[in-house]
């Protein structure tokens, strides 16, 4: 579901980019690109009021690390994929804004379990890997996720077409949740479940430090 998501709206920002410049008077709409602690994204920006514009927006990125939790090294992978919808109050239509809204939050860590030994210690307790099998999981967050920054640069202000901007604020993406999951053929025992149980609860300790996810982003905008 996540991947048609991230597809469907992709195809939304596009088909919006290409559309909504030919209907807007000119000067009332601008289109952007920016890279930031989200990932790298375009977004498109309308004039509503000389102080009030209206964004919407896609960012994504990818990329890896390790890390190790009690006493399992795991290999995470932090996918980024959300969607904006904001509304920036510039200060009598300065470059100076407040910015408030919400974000379609599909960001996810996938994760997997690696040993170098004939065993995991899962909640305290020494299991084989043949036992196990595989040991994957997921993290996510809450869907709709609210968000609060400041800013500068107004993408349709009145100094020229081109505007070089800046976002810094937080995405208030809640509690991790987290998710795992053995392939071996002791998966099913139910004394096995309990301390998985227990493993995802450390994971999300361990990973709660993104309940509050900074965003920060630099980029450009071109006014039609």
């Amino acid at each position: 579901m996540k991947y048609f998501l991230r597809y469907t709206l992709t195809g939304l920002f596009i088909i919006l980019a290409f559309t909504s410049p030919v209907r807007a008077d000119m000067g009332d709409t601008a289109l952007g690109v920016k890279i930031g602690t989200l990932g790298i994204g375009a977004e498109m920006t309308f004039g509503l009021t000389p102080e009030v514009n209206a964004r919407v927006g896609i960012s994504g990125f990818s990329y890896g690390y390790d890390t190790k939790v009690e006493e399992i090294d795991y290999e995470f992978d932090l996918n980024l994929f959300s969607a904006s919808l904001l509304a920036d109050w510039h200060f009598s239509g300065g470059s100076f804004r407040l910015t408030g809204g919400l974000f379609l939050n599909l960001n996810e860590l996938d994760f997997k379990a690696k040993t170098d030994r004939n065993r995991y210690i899962i909640d305290d307790i020494a299991y084989s890997v043949d036992d196990v099998g595989r040991l994957r999981g997921t993290i996510d967050f809450n869907t709709i996720s609210p968000y609060l920054g400041i800013g500068w640069g107004n993408a349709v202000g009145q100094n020229g077409r081109i505007c070089f901007f800046i976002d810094i604020g937080m995405l208030f993406q809640g509690s991790p949740r987290a998710s795992l999951k053995a392939t071996g053929p002791i998966r099913s025992d139910s004394d096995f479940q309990h301390h998985l149980r227990n493993e995802e609860r450390e994971i999300e300790d361990e990973t709660d430090k993104y309940t509050i996810y900074p965003v920060f982003a630099i980029g450009v905008t071109f006014k039609f």
